[in-house]
């Protein structure tokens, strides 16, 4: 009789535990469709855009990075080059983005500034130099003629 007794508990112990494997099987079935669903809905969120701060120190990372790579040596042996005795260069502003330059000075003579002008477009630095505006002007007496000359640098200058 004991042994009817265990087998009978057996029994019950194995189909209480089949039914909660069934009972398992069912959930993760219906977990299952759920994620599948949910992933069939989700949305793809856009890129991170970096903050204005994140921009702004990556923007000035970017320009030092660009000012090291500049090679300034031909830009600057081409204009040592082109040097006279009747021109006085005053100001240089460089846009290294942009490939140009602009000089501002005073020159004594309109031949002067004339032959300045020969000088650096015979330059292999410099495309498309021109005379943007100039103007006479009286200084300490002396009559001089107030320039801006703009400029390309040529592509080969900085290799």
């Amino acid at each position: 009789m004991l042994a009817w007794g265990i087998a009978l508990f057996c029994l019950v112990v194995a189909s209480a535990g089949g039914l909660h494997a069934l009972q398992y099987a069912r959930v993760a079935q219906a977990a299952g469709k759920d994620l599948a669903r949910l992933e069939s809905r989700r949305i793809v969120s856009a890129p991170v855009q970096p903050s204005k701060a994140q921009a702004d120190v990556q923007r000035r990372w970017d320009a030092l990075a660009a000012e090291r790579a500049f090679n300034w040596y031909p830009v600057f042996r081409a204009l040592e080059q082109t040097t006279s005795a009747d021109i006085e260069l005053l100001e240089f502003v460089p846009d290294k983005p942009g490939r140009r330059i602009v000089l501002r000075g005073e020159a004594r003579t309109s031949d002067a500034l004339i032959s300045y002008l020969g000088a650096m477009a015979a330059q292999g630095s410099f495309d498309e130099v021109y005379l943007a505006h100039q103007k006479r002007i009286q200084r300490a007496g002396m009559s001089l003629i107030s320039f801006e000359v703009r400029a390309v640098i040529a592509v080969r200058a900085s290799k």
